[in-house]
């Protein structure tokens, strides 16, 4: 009766360690396959396969401030009585 008990312990260990290295040698030989590099294209209109862009033309220069340092204390001073803000002209 000894030798039953550990030749089933054996067996169930040498099924378990069977089973793991099945498990593991499909799961190997199934990998996902490497993903597909695509040599890297040109750009289009280095290609010729479209027109290259068109240069846009300058941006017009912004018009100058009505006050030049960029600060109006007069109207800050204004604000502060509880003037109503009116364009200056």
């Amino acid at each position: 009766m000894r030798i039953l008990r550990s030749l089933l312990g054996a067996v169930l260990l040498l099924a378990s360690t069977a089973t793991v290295a099945f498990v593991s040698a499909d799961r190997l030989a199934h990998l996902a396959p490497a993903p597909m590099v695509r040599a890297a294209q040109g750009e289009p209109s280095a290609t010729g396969s479209i027109p290259a862009p068109a240069k846009a033309a300058p941006a017009p220069k912004p018009a100058m401030p009505g006050i030049p340092n960029g600060f109006d204390t007069e109207r800050l001073h204004a604000l502060m009585r509880g003037d109503p803000i009116l364009p200056g002209r």
